[in-house]
């Protein structure tokens, strides 16, 4: 791994800033990485001057994070007895500020880049030597004692690592509310607790460290993957925030991917308040329970009972119970079901949702019952206005479930009424390039759905790229009326008009 820079004095404060090196470490041993590193400093003896001394520095400080602006020193005996600074670490200066005396020996040094040499001052810039002259600044060589926190995970890893794994260090990792999880090439295996400490250690927010030990959904029709805890906490449960809510779930038992929040905000904003949304594979609520915050009816669908299981708990968490409901069945079944049930339940008594309007009440603003606004009425639609399918591996395949599905309810959409047949948004995973993959995914979806579907009836979204030779991609499309009122599937949608008698279309079913 080629890490020269084309500026030697550049190169030159690299290799004198990087840790100590030993590539047979396998248990981490943050002991061996000390090193004393000589710098020239200046040090300020007016503080009132900072920001003009500061400013004199300017494109000749150290160029550290760790170090970057000032450190705290204080001049202490050496060994040999000389007078020396060191520097004041968190535990030093908690001690000397119970005793305020003490804290007057403490001095402000601006590391200086190595370039800069105390005894010499045509190294030193002209505004900063005016300093030197005035008796504000002292330049001086310092002894930089760096220790393991002084360095970042790269360094560190790149210094314990050998030489040949250098070139793609791991580096990236999902964070799901405070678990990192990372995908370690094997490799790098025999490095994964080293690694995962390592990330732990120089990243606060992670409690946990987890590597995935196979592809989704390999093992695991519910899309969870065998997992490994690298470091940290024994634990998978987590609390994510996300679209301005928050979930709470076991990452080991369902599926949760943060790096589609973009994907989800994007179709969520697709969704108009008062429209209902059907969620086939819902997972724990990522598009429907931020959709319901939009006053949105979404039924939320997913075969994994613990991904039910915390969708109901996030339903009542952010408060959309009016809104969302939850479901736990096959994503065709769900389908073929939920179509009738909504609109049964449309032309229910239990149709219908009233919601308070949000007052704000003070000691100057007492409002009466008889003052206050009607609450705002929300009907539930006969009809779906979109399917959410994000399940890209297979969702492709329950296309058949819309073969029909609305026979026999052809007079709730145009031209009939101004109601257009639903939006299909299907999530879906292509090996092709880019220009190739858009047709070979329409060829997929007119197999399922029996109708000849071209790129110009898809809208296609470049998702995320999940590995060199694979890409998520968003496909949505109308469903076609030639689909949805084909053969004799669905006749009976509309012959019952009584609800329906499975769980949840009860009337308790909308309250929060």
């Amino acid at each position: 791994m080629d890490t020269s820079s084309s500026n030697p004095e550049d190169d030159m404060a690299s290799r004198l800033f990087s840790p100590p090196v030993q590539r047979t470490m396998r248990i981490l041993d943050r002991s061996f990485f000390r090193k004393t590193v000589p710098i020239s400093g200046a040090i300020v003896h007016t503080p009132s001057k900072m920001e003009a001394i500061r400013k004199a520095c300017e494109g000749n400080m150290l160029d550290r994070v760790k170090f970057k602006g000032t450190i705290l020193v204080k001049l202490e005996k050496s060994p040999g007895g000389r007078l020396e600074y060191v520097h004041v670490r968190k535990e030093m200066k908690a001690e000397m500020e119970q005793d305020p005396e003490r804290m007057h020996e403490v001095r402000k040094l601006i590391p200086l880049h190595p370039r800069i040499r105390p005894n010499d001052h045509s190294t030193v810039p002209l505004a900063l030597l005016a300093f030197v002259e005035s008796k504000d600044v002292d330049l001086v060589l310092y002894k930089l004692k760096m220790e393991y926190e002084d360095w970042d995970y790269y360094e560190i890893v790149t210094s314990i690592l050998p030489e040949d794994l250098l070139e793609e260090v791991p580096s990236g990792y999902t964070l799901t509310g405070d678990i990192a999880h990372v995908n370690l090439r094997e490799a790098y295996l025999p490095y994964k607790q080293i690694i995962g400490q390592v990330i732990l250690d120089k990243n606060p927010n992670i409690k946990t460290v987890i590597n995935k030990a196979e592809e989704v959904g390999v093992s695991s029709e519910f899309r969870t993957f065998d997992m490994e805890i690298l470091a940290g906490e024994p634990k998978t449960e987590v609390e994510a925030f996300e679209s301005g809510c928050r979930f709470r779930f076991d990452f080991a038992k369902v599926y949760w991917n943060s790096r589609l929040e973009t994907e989800h905000n994007r179709i969520i904003k697709t969704f108009k308040e008062g429209e209902a949304v059907a969620d086939v594979m819902a997972g724990v609520g990522p598009f429907a329970i931020p959709a319901g915050k939009k006053k949105v009816f979404v039924w939320a669908n997913d075969l994994n009972p613990e991904s039910y299981k915390s969708m109901i708990g996030n339903i009542k968490r952010n408060k959309v119970g009016d809104f969302v409901m939850a479901h736990n069945e096959d994503g065709r079944d769900f389908i073929q079901r939920s179509v009738k049930d909504l609109y049964k339940l449309s032309q229910s008594k239990w149709g219908k949702i009233f919601v308070p309007p949000k007052i704000k009440y003070s000691k100057s603003n007492s409002i009466s019952l008889d003052q206050r606004p009607p609450p705002a009425v929300y009907y539930v639609p006969p009809t779906f206005n979109h399917f959410v399918m994000n399940l890209p591996a297979t969702a492709v395949e329950f296309l058949d479930a819309f073969v029909g599905v609305y026979t026999g309810m052809e007079r709730l959409f145009e031209p009939y009424t101004k109601t257009k047949l639903p939006i299909i948004h299907l999530h879906i995973f292509d090996a092709r390039e880019y220009e190739d993959a858009h047709p070979s995914i329409c060829q997929r979806i007119s197999k399922y759905i029996n109708y000849k579907m071209t790129v110009e009836d898809v809208e296609f979204r470049d998702v995320r790229l999940i590995s060199p030779k694979k890409k998520m991609y968003c496909a949505t499309f109308r469903l076609p009326p030639e689909v949805a009122f084909a053969g004799e599937e669905g006749k009976k949608g509309m012959e019952d008009d009584s609800c329906s008698k499975i769980p949840g279309l009860e009337a308790s079913a909308w309250v929060s």
